[in-house]
């Protein structure tokens, strides 16, 4: 990849500390992002928060995009879809998100997610993100 290490990246997308995320791939393809399933992220019967899952799909989208992006420039969400299949449960494992650009424009960027938890899809999603130049001054 050509932009930011994932290192760089956590240390200023404070979701991706909180919740401990690693990342186990960054390829030509797309990234791969671990989320641990710990107790702070459950609710009623064990499962993983929709909001937690819905941080950790986002966070593997943009980081996916940020690949050639021109420097300076940054990503903003325009708006995201996000299919929950089965719950993410606690005592099964990490949850993975499979991040994959689609689009790389100049002015839009638009990724696939796939959250999976023991190889089984939990969540396949779409997010969309406006390409922000700084301000000037």
């Amino acid at each position: 990849m050509d932009g930011p290490t994932w290192e760089e990246f956590a240390a200023r997308v404070a979701p991706a500390r909180t919740l401990d995320l690693r990342l186990e791939r960054a390829d030509a393809d797309g990234v791969a992002v671990v989320m641990p399933v710990t107790p702070e992220l459950l609710q009623v019967e064990d499962r993983v928060h929709g909001g937690v899952l819905a941080t950790l799909a986002d966070t593997a989208a943009v980081y996916s995009l940020l690949d050639g992006l021109e420097d300076g420039r940054t990503l903003t969400s325009i708006e995201f879809k996000l299919n929950f299949l089965r719950p993410a449960l606690a005592g099964r494992g990490d949850v993975v998100a499979r991040a994959r650009p689609v689009q790389r424009g100049r002015q839009v960027g638009l990724a696939e997610v796939e959250l999976l938890q023991e190889g089984r899809p939990v969540a396949l999603g779409l997010f969309t993100y406006l390409v922000v130049t700084p301000r000037a001054g």
